[in-house]
């Protein structure tokens, strides 16, 4: 009896835990970008993020300045969106990297960005548990690009990656962040667990 117990629970934990990364994907890939795009802002290049990974994406405008290699924000589509950010390899993309400043496209200077460089994006779907149209801006999806400025100033992707339903993602990689405190202390508490039943069924 207490050895069924101990293995109840031991099984419980572990599925508890990977409950927590259920419907969680980290792919290559989910992005693109749409070079010689004429807006009225004087956007010329769009760039897309999947919210999903069945592919549904959210795009954002720029005006890519070759001569001088800035990249400056101009628009995004009406939906969820996303924030993209100019990332460095290794960086932590998750809910805390991206700045408030890049919402307000009017308010965004210009940012060097040179002819290699790489974006991280922050962006949500209302079919993600709990996001509805009223919180959109909880981000529960993360990625990164690296993009390359041919001599006409046209951008390519040379590599990408999202992770969707997941806490973040190391930039240049397809590797999701050490869990979050709550997760460790929730896994911890499961491992008391165990042990404590273990304890007991070495005392009988």
């Amino acid at each position: 009896m207490i050895r069924h117990s101990y293995r109840t629970l031991g099984a419980a934990v572990v599925g508890a835990a990977f409950s927590l990364s259920a419907h969680a994907v980290v792919e290559s890939g989910h992005w693109k970008v749409f070079n010689n795009t004429v807006g009225t802002y004087g956007d010329n290049v769009a760039i897309a993020v999947d919210q999903t990974a069945s592919g549904d994406h959210t795009g954002s405008f720029f005006n890519y300045d070759a001569a001088n290699g800035t990249l400056r924000l101009v628009s995004w589509n009406i939906d969820e969106g996303s924030e993209l950010v100019v990332a460095r390899p290794g960086d932590i993309a998750n809910s805390t990297y991206f700045p408030s400043a890049w919402t307000y496209p009017s308010e965004v200077a210009p940012v060097y960005v040179g002819q290699d460089f790489y974006l991280a994006a922050a962006t949500s779907s209302v079919s993600d548990p709990g996001v509805t149209w009223e919180n959109f801006r909880t981000r529960t999806s993360f990625g990164w690009a690296h993009f390359r400025a041919d001599s006409n100033g046209n951008l390519t992707i040379v590599d990408s990656a999202m992770a969707f339903r997941e806490s973040g993602i190391i930039v240049g990689t397809l590797i999701t962040p050490v869990p979050e405190p709550s997760t460790w202390a929730f896994m911890s508490l499961g491992l008391l667990g165990v042990g404590l039943a273990r304890k007991r069924l070495a005392k009988h």
